[in-house]
């Protein structure tokens, strides 16, 4: 007992020690900042009360690759060196534990600050790592969990780039230099109702934090980190016991209620389980931002988002573009963006 407990301590010091914003680094999942959605391994991503509702098959070890970017439709117009490349943000995530207990770690690579023309092409590149330790308790249907999380930042500043193989090189045979002010460390917190039909979950992402060597705590910073949703479903099997060959899903959610850039999400999917351990699941998305300078009730933003996963047995592959409402009306000034994520979740 006193050994785990020394260990909990040390996991708990060291992340406080390290750096980074944790959204920065690309975590596995659809839904990784979805706050009601429980039954997989996947779902405590998001939030750490969806641990005891992880079904007992699903494992507890997951290995996750993901890779992000945003594209910029006059770059490709405008014949701009490297356009695909713009934020790319690609990671690696290793996570272990079980219905109670949860340790994961991320590293991330990531592109960012791209020079405009006619300047020579030139990125910022940040080496980040992600710790988080969850811990859950549920009585029935009713669960709450803890977060503590922490990360680094590396960075390396306006490297000219004229080719891929620069980009490679550069973050992997070049030195990265400590991020000044890029220190961070929070305790989060949620709770979840979860029932065979549908699920309702509340997250805060910090209570408490520290960045840049400040420690911040107060209402303004829990409001702006709060996240409320509900999901709507059918169950995995019928009443005779039989595959659902169908799964509807309906998701609404609340994010960071009180910050500057809240936000509203409504989504749909259909799961297809065409065997019982392989699933096929589409689904799409609206998500609309409020705009920090006019009331409340603005919307500045609006991003239809598409995803497809094909989930076989242990391995899941999944795709998801997020592309702006304006498009459809023949305005591509703003960017559209696109995660591609594999995972290894090893069935019991």
């Amino acid at each position: 007992m006193k050994k785990f407990i020394s260990a909990v301590l040390f996991l708990v010091f060291s992340a406080a020690m390290l750096a980074a914003d944790p959204g920065s680094v690309v975590m596995p999942g659809r839904y990784s900042s979805f706050a009601a959605m429980a039954g997989r391994y996947v779902d405590s991503f998001a939030n750490p009360a969806a641990l005891p509702f992880i079904k007992e098959s699903d494992g507890s070890l997951m290995l996750s690759l993901n890779y992000s970017d945003e594209q910029n439709l006059s770059q490709y117009e405008n014949h701009e060196k490297l356009s695909f490349f713009n934020t790319s943000d690609s990671s690696l995530t290793l996570s272990f534990g079980g219905r109670n207990v949860q340790l994961t770690a991320a590293l991330g690579f990531d592109l960012e600050h791209r020079s405009e023309p006619p300047e020579p092409l030139t990125f910022d590149m940040f080496y980040k790592m992600h710790f988080q330790l969850d811990a859950a308790y549920n009585i029935g249907p009713v669960s709450g969990g803890v977060r503590l999380q922490g990360g680094s930042a590396l960075v390396r500043n306006e490297r000219r780039i004229d080719s891929t193989w620069d980009i490679f090189t550069n973050f992997f045979f070049s030195e990265f230099e400590n991020m000044s002010g890029s220190e961070y460390f929070s305790i989060g917190a949620g709770l979840m109702w979860h029932e065979e039909y549908f699920t309702l979950g509340l997250y805060v992402d910090k209570l408490i934090s520290t960045s840049g060597g400040e420690v911040n705590v107060g209402w303004k910073q829990i409001g702006d980190t709060m996240n409320i949703g509900l999901s709507v479903y059918m169950p995995r099997f019928n009443s005779r016991g039989d595959l659902h060959v169908v799964r509807p899903y309906l998701m609404l959610q609340a994010g960071d209620v009180s910050s500057d850039h809240c936000y509203t999400f409504i989504g749909g999917e259909l799961c297809f389980q065409l065997l019982p351990d392989v699933n096929l699941s589409i689904g799409t998305s609206l998500t609309s931002y409020r705009n920090a300078e006019v009331s409340f009730s603005s919307v500045t933003n609006r991003v239809h988002d598409y995803s497809l996963e094909l989930e076989i047995s242990s391995f899941a592959v999944s795709f998801k573009a997020a592309v702006p409402v304006e498009y459809y009306s023949g305005d591509t000034s703003e960017p559209m963006s696109f995660t591609v994520s594999m995972r290894y979740n090893p069935q019991v």
